[in-house]
């Protein structure tokens, strides 16, 4: 049975993917890099570290050249997110049913621990969860399993006691890869066959998650 809901956060709870695809193409266009869109997208669920070595592999700049463009991606995403960051809908709405029906809730999310709790207190979000594991206490990012083994490892959950609630391919696999039920919400990836075949569901979005998962459970029992 599902006891454990472990979410992410980017693109999951709050709404920044758009914002971060912007703040990617503008920060290349300064630097005079291309940043494509096809590359943005490989780097939705990944940690600050592997987006920087794949900067270096894909756009065959230095570490150093990396490092500037990820920096300045981050302070043009701070910017954007001054004004125009939201939450997902049906985000704290979703949260709240869960936790009103016993459900421990953990965030598993690549971003690091001051960008997460930064993009989380406006929306009073963080309250809801027993545990928040972030991309810099992990060894493996996602789609590696370590920050769901990690956060289910936190709540005092077996794998299987959890589900995993997902916006992206890399964060599928991690959720899969941990051997946990994982249910998707997709943002700006539209999910492969492959994909959706590594999930329990594919939902319309979060509105749809507490049935989903009441009904997965049922299905257990």
């Amino acid at each position: 049975m599902i006891k454990a809901v472990l979410f992410d956060l980017d693109g999951t709870l709050v709404d920044t993917e758009l914002l971060s695809a912007r703040a990617w193409l503008a920060s290349g266009e300064r630097l005079g890099l291309d940043v494509s869109e096809e590359l943005i997208k490989s780097f939705v669920g990944r940690t600050a570290d592997a987006v920087t070595n794949m900067l270096v592999e894909h756009l065959g700049i230095t570490e150093a050249t990396a490092h500037e463009l990820f920096s300045l991606h981050r302070s043009i995403k701070d910017e954007l997110m001054e004004n125009e960051l939201a939450a997902k809908p049906f985000a704290a709405k979703a949260l709240s049913v869960l936790k009103d029906h016993g459900f421990a809730l953990g965030l598993a999310t690549s971003s690091y621990r001051p960008v997460a709790e930064r993009e989380l207190e406006p929306f009073g979000m963080q309250a809801y969860f027993d545990s928040i594991t972030c991309g810099d206490e992990i060894e493996h990012g996602k789609p590696a399993p370590d920050i769901y083994l990690l956060a289910a490892e936190r709540l005092g959950m077996r794998p299987e006691e959890c589900a995993v609630v997902e916006d992206s391919p890399n964060g599928v696999r991690a959720g899969a890869a941990a051997g946990m039920s994982v249910f998707l919400v997709p943002d700006t990836i539209e999910p492969t066959p492959e994909i959706r075949s590594m999930c329990v569901d594919v939902l319309g979005s979060l509105d749809e998650l507490a049935g989903a998962i009441r009904l997965r459970n049922e299905e257990i029992a």
